[in-house]
């Protein structure tokens, strides 16, 4: 059975001309804002961490 992921709300600053980028990228890929934004997270984290011993 697949573990269950539960999402959380965050908040965080973003400017306006990197917004804009956002939403258009959104908008032709027909996705939400936060799925992009949950992907490019984990590709930075996948490529900062991957061979890095955890801390916790």
């Amino acid at each position: 059975m697949p573990a269950v992921r539960s999402l959380r709300i965050i908040t965080f600053k973003l400017d306006v001309d990197t917004l804009m980028k956002l939403d258009k990228l959104a908008v032709a890929e027909r996705r939400y804002r936060s799925e992009i934004i949950r992907e490019a997270i984990e590709a930075y984290l996948s490529s900062k961490v991957a061979d890095k011993p955890s801390v916790y």
